[in-house]
């Protein structure tokens, strides 16, 4: 007798990837100007700042890829500050802004573990010199700043000067871990560590040293979403002259006038550390404290809403960004979060509402372009997603998240070879980037390159062990291309990681099946029916099984009951099929 049975179900569906702009507001509502402070100069343009940067900005090679600012000349030797994680004793080298390179001759890294650096280097060559601000604790929340840098890019081949635009998040009398103390929201990639960070006076205010990177991922509660996290820290230039002599360097006093208390700056600097550690219970702590000394503050109900929304609380979360909306009415980032969590708990439409609010304060936010996109996916508009994620490339790109979204909704929409190109985009961008392993493997599939998405799928696996769904598509592939035992042990994996899915149950019945295990196909199909008593496919392939084994008013039950389901859903074709078997099974 020849057996007939359902086919296996098609590919895992893929990851869209959602961001959280973790970053705290640009400006301090009802903010009062500090009595004995100097009234400032007027501004400087961000392209004067920009020409004053990068006439003064170093690239560092060879040992690390950093960033360096020049900030004295002796004769022919050259000092730059940098930071310590970016140099080495040894092998470094330093690009100036001429693209001439030099041999470091000589690293002094800070004491105390302050995460700061000099090294120097000798040219006959005339570099500018960067001016350091006088007082670095001057300078308040909401005030614009500048960072230039080299940063690391897969795009090309060289890193290129770049130069970025952004806000004070707060500024700390207390230094934390590595004596960073200045925070800010401006977007830096890694490269940038060492650079100097400018005022709008294009004056050196601190050395840029720990900032948002791609890697640092976590869970949501929605699994199939990801966040990214990350908070810019500097080292100011108070705490720089201050250590400046133990460093061996001359020439700088450290600031005489005590620094005015900002519990509230400190605070958010302590949370933002608690934050990078994962410690969200201990920025609720410090949020909490700074509401009680200020509660018309709007920052510390945004850090508090960021702190719930990490631990699954996404309605607090939103309580609380409403309360720093109504302080705050232009606070671009607790919108972008609000809306994050509004799709958290399925209210894209709202969530929509709100990144257009983001994005109409700041029409540059490439995330916010990226979370309405999946958004819009999520209610339908295919198309308006596509051109948002078209607008977050065209602001970014190196957006990495950007294309491999934009590549799942062209494959849902049948757009099969764009999706493969933007997903060997992403992977060129960031090639630690799993779920587009994954998901690139399956394009692979679909196309009949089966070894390819193998490959694909066992890059996802290394990068991430626990992606069930990785090792259900390998599975899947392999039992394919013939390797049924090697099937059924991927199959195996998914289930330890996911036990409550029907179609790996479903799928493993039918390679145990193949492998002359009737016995065992029967009890994966039970269990798939158990977690899913509407799966008719797995009451079909059970009937299948059971009529090989003689069981025929068992199989005739099984049958019956696809054919209902089958016959309930519209599939006329598996309908067919199943009252078929009971026809040829009865005569």
């Amino acid at each position: 007798m020849k057996l007939r049975y359902v086919g296996s179900i098609i590919l895992k569906d893929y990851i869209v990837i959602k961001m959280k702009n973790h970053l705290l507001p640009t400006t301090l509502l009802g903010a009062t100007a500090l009595v004995g402070y100097v009234t400032p100069a007027a501004a400087l343009s961000p392209v004067e700042v920009q020409r004053i940067a990068k006439q003064r900005t170093v690239q560092i090679e060879g040992c690390n890829k950093g960033s360096g600012v020049i900030i004295q000349k002796n004769g022919n030797n050259y000092t730059v500050l940098t930071a310590a994680h970016v140099v080495s004793d040894s092998g470094c080298e330093v690009i100036a802004p001429d693209d001439t390179s030099y041999r470091v001759t000589k690293v002094n890294i800070f004491p105390n573990q302050i995460d700061l650096a000099v090294v120097n280097f000798t040219s006959n060559k005339n570099y500018p010199v960067a001016k350091t601000i006088r007082n670095s604790d001057r300078i308040e929340a909401g005030e614009t700043i500048y960072v230039s840098g080299f940063p690391v890019s897969t795009a090309i081949a060289k890193s290129v000067f770049a130069f970025v635009k952004g806000d004070v998040v707060s500024n700390g009398t207390k230094q934390q871990e590595k004596g960073y103390s200045l925070i800010y929201n401006n977007s830096t990639l890694p490269g940038y560590s060492g650079g100097p960070v400018w005022s709008d006076q294009g004056e050196l205010i601190a050395i840029h040293g720990q900032g948002d990177i791609d890697t640092k991922l976590r869970d949501t509660v929605n699994a199939d979403v990801r966040i990214k996290t990350g908070f810019n820290l500097g080292i100011t230039v108070n705490t720089f002259t201050k250590l400046a002599s133990t460093a061996g360097i001359n020439g700088y006093e450290p600031v005489a006038i005590a620094a005015k208390p900002k519990p509230i700056d400190d605070l958010i600097a302590s949370a933002v550390q608690k934050e990078r550690q994962g410690n969200y219970r201990g920025v609720l702590v410090d949020m909490d404290r700074a509401i009680t000394l200020d509660a018309k503050n709007s920052r510390p109900y945004y850090g508090r809403g960021l702190a719930k929304a990490q631990l699954g609380d996404n309605k607090g979360a939103i309580a609380d960004y409403n309360r720093a909306i109504a302080l705050n009415p232009n606070f671009t980032n607790a919108y972008h979060n609000r809306g994050f969590s509004k799709s958290e708990i399925g209210d894209e439409k709202g969530a929509i509402k709100d990144y257009n609010r983001a994005i109409t304060l700041n029409p540059n936010d490439d995330q916010a372009y990226n979370n309405r996109a999946s958004a819009k996916s999520e209610v339908g508009d295919k198309k308006g997603a596509i051109n948002d994620w078209n607008r977050a490339i065209n602001i970014n790109p190196n957006f990495a998240f950007a294309y491999h979204n934009r590549a799942i909704v062209e494959a849902r929409l049948g757009n099969l070879k764009k999706a493969q190109n933007d997903w060997n985009r992403a992977l060129q961008i960031n090639p630690q980037l799993a779920p587009a392993y994954r998901n690139r493997g399956n394009i692979k599939s679909l196309f009949g390159d089966a070894r390819g998405a193998i490959q694909d799928y066992n890059r996802a696996i290394f990068l991430n062990p626990n992606d069930a769904q990785a090792f259900y598509n390998r599975a899947h592939t392999e039992s394919g291309l013939g390797n049924k035992k090697k099937a059924v042990e991927d199959y195996n994996r998914a289930i330890n990681l996911y036990p409550n899915d029907f179609q790996s149950y479903y799928n493993r019945g039918i390679t145990k099946f193949e492998l002359g295990n009737r016995q065992a196909a029967i009890e994966d199909y039970t269990r798939a029916i158990a977690i899913n008593p509407g799966f008719s496919y797995a009451y079909h392939n059970r009937g299948t099984v059971k009529s090989a084994l003689g069981d025929k008013a068992g199989a005739l039950l099984d049958w019956r009951k696809a054919a209902e389901i089958f016959n309930q859903q519209g599939q006329v074709a598996n309908y067919r099929k199943s009252m078929s078997a009971i026809e040829r099974l009865g005569s």
